[in-house]
């Protein structure tokens, strides 16, 4: 059998292998309740590390993951792109050996729409004149009505400013976040819930 075949494994064994290789945690790492580690046959523990090893020395998932991510590009759910990474991922498998059988399933599916704002009404404002915003929505926002949303800016540095602020003070408003953002979920799910629960819009 080929060994890229553990470069795939590798995925689903790779947090075996390190959990029987760790090292004693310093006295700072104790103070939390250690929670108990699975232990496994130190047989197949030998013959994970093996595959890890191999998978690591081998370009194999490096060359697949480069598939996915530059000729097939963004694969957000229920997009063509998605399916052709499944049924790419699925002959892949298959061309080593594997039984690999897929199964209908629905998931969430969102379409970016055309996305546009500027400013109406500023200080220093010609005659006229409005400014253009480029902007880029959060995937899975929730569209605007045809007529679009005309409201008054709020800016906010940081979370705790518009918590300290208050619902009263920025419902029906337009909040602008004046700080570059994390590229994390968790910052996208902070704003989905205050714009769900307080303001107009959250920029």
């Amino acid at each position: 059998m080929r060994l890229p075949i553990a470069a795939i494994c590798l995925l689903a064994t790779l947090a075996i292998a390190q959990n029987q290789n760790l090292p004693p945690k310093s006295s700072s790492e104790k103070d939390e309740p250690a929670k108990p580690v699975k232990q496994y046959p130190p047989e197949l523990v030998k013959e994970l590390i093996a595959m890890r090893e191999a998978a690591l020395a081998d370009e194999y998932a490096y060359r697949q993951v480069a598939h996915l991510t530059e000729n097939i590009g963004p694969r957000p759910s229920g997009s063509p792109q998605a399916q052709a990474a499944v049924d790419y991922v699925a002959e892949e498998l298959r061309k080593i050996g594997l039984d690999v059988r897929l199964e209908e399933v629905r998931v969430p599916h969102w379409i970016r729409g055309i996305e546009t704002a500027e400013l109406v009404e500023y200080p220093g404002q010609a005659a006229g004149a409005k400014q253009k915003i480029v902007l880029t929505a959060l995937g899975g926002s929730t569209p605007t009505s045809a007529e679009g949303l005309t409201a008054d800016v709020v800016i906010m540095n940081n979370f705790d400013e518009l918590k300290n602020l208050g619902r009263q003070k920025v419902a029906g408003k337009i909040v602008l976040f004046n700080k570059r953002m994390a590229k994390r979920s968790f910052i996208a799910r902070k704003v989905r819930k205050r714009r769900r629960n307080w303001a107009q819009s959250l920029l």
